[in-house]
Formats: C-alpha cells, structure tokens, sequence
C-alpha cells in the first residue's frame, strides 16, 4: 500500500478535530479530500472525531470502513501548520468574486462576531492572516457556502504551494506539534506534484444522525449499475 493520511487539527491542541483530512495515494496520483462531517460508524461520530478518540490508528481504521485505505498517518497540531506558514507568500487565481463571513479570529466562533472577508479575480497573492482566512472560511455573504467550497479552495492552494517550490519541511520544526502513526509518511509525500490529481470525495448525501448535522457515502443509483454492466457486456463481446 502507498498511501498516507494527513490530518489538521482545527485547534492546538491533541484533542480538537480533525479539521482538514487528505488521503495521499502515491499509487493513483491522487489526493482525496475526506469532509469533516463523514459519519463513521466505527466510532459513531463524525470521522473528524476519530483522532481525539483513538489517535492516528483509529482514524486510518474509521477511514478504511468508510472506502480510504491508508497504512500511515501525519497529523499536525494547528500551531505546526501556523508556524510553517508565517512568512508565506502564495498567489493563488480566482474565477469569480468570493465574500464571506469570518470570525473575529481564526480560532473563534462566528456566533461571537464575525467581519466580511472578500476575494477578487483574477487572483491574489495570500499572506498573514488573508491566507488563513482562504484555507478557512466557510460561511458566504449569501448563505450558499459549504465545505466543498472550502476544500476546493484548499486544494487550489496547495498546488499553488508546491508549484512555487515550498518547502514543507518546515511543519516539522517543532516535533511536539506533529504524530505519526504507522508507516513513515515522509517519503511518500515528497513525491506529491502539483499535477496530480487532487479532488474532494463529495459523493455524499446529508443525513441527521443522533440529532447531529452529518454526511454519509450516497448510494448508487441502480439505473447506473443497470447501464454498467450493460456497458460491460458489450466491451466483452
């Protein structure tokens, strides 16, 4: 197996979720962005839950009944992340005008006050502050913000990171803000091109689940499986 988890914690400390998982596939190529609000019925909760629960080895376990088979995890505390990005300088292009709501601060509740954040095209070159609030804002203006939005943006800045030539080794300055479980990561990763293919998993339907807000794998619709296999028959003719 050559895949790899990275995981973000959304606060800094051990026991915060997991706000940004990636399941690196050197393999395939590919990087899958896993939303936060994946039920697992492993630990039946929200997989972003499973890090604070069991560490490194029960999200690999809660990810691989959920379909992502990995055999290594990086988790960074938010504060590595923080770090490795202070002096960061990333343009980034933008298609469309963006604006949404913020926290006051990156680790504050909406609910506590919030300011207007925009984004404009073509593109912007992030620093300090704008490039947490690119990575992290979910809420729009108009209210039709998700965190598909907020994973693809996450993923239009990583290759913009790699492309540029980041060096990513600086999250691993301070050792006591990152765990590994399982296989080493370090080498797989180093692999990882801007032009791989990078997508997030959003074939999801939302569910409410003990009274919380969640999203489950969407069922395959049998008219598709129908025209597969049908599709199949012919090939092997």
């Amino acid at each position: 197996m050559t895949a790899v988890v990275v995981a973000i914690l959304d606060r800094d400390n051990w026991t915060a979720n997991t706000d940004i998982i990636v399941v690196v596939d050197v393999a395939r190529r590919r990087l899958t962005w896993v939303p936060r609000d994946l039920w697992s019925p492993l630990i039946h909760d929200r997989v972003n839950a499973a890090f604070a629960k069991g560490g490194g080895a029960l999200l690999l376990e809660a990810l691989a009944e959920l379909g992502f088979s990995a055999n290594g995890v990086l988790c960074l505390r938010r504060a590595a992340s923080e770090a490795a990005l202070e002096d960061a300088s990333v343009a980034v292009p933008i298609d469309e005008p963006l604006d949404f709501w913020y926290p006051l601060s990156p680790t504050s509740r909406l609910e506590d006050g919030r300011r207007q954040v925009s984004f404009r095209p073509p593109g912007e070159t992030l620093s300090g502050e704008r490039l947490h609030q690119w990575v992290g804002a979910r809420t729009t203006v108009d209210g039709q913000g998700t965190d598909f939005h907020r994973m693809r943006r996450q993923i239009v800045f990583l290759r913009a990171l790699i492309a540029q030539g980041f060096d990513f080794r600086r999250v691993l300055k301070d050792q006591e803000l990152i765990r590994i479980t399982g296989k080493n990561p370090f080498p797989l990763l180093a692999d990882v091109k801007a032009n791989w293919r990078m997508q997030v998993n959003d074939w999801v339907d939302d569910a409410l689940i003990d009274g919380k807000m969640v999203l489950v794998p969407r069922k395959p619709n049998p008219w598709w499986r129908r025209q597969l296999r049908q599709l199949k028959a012919r090939l092997c003719r």
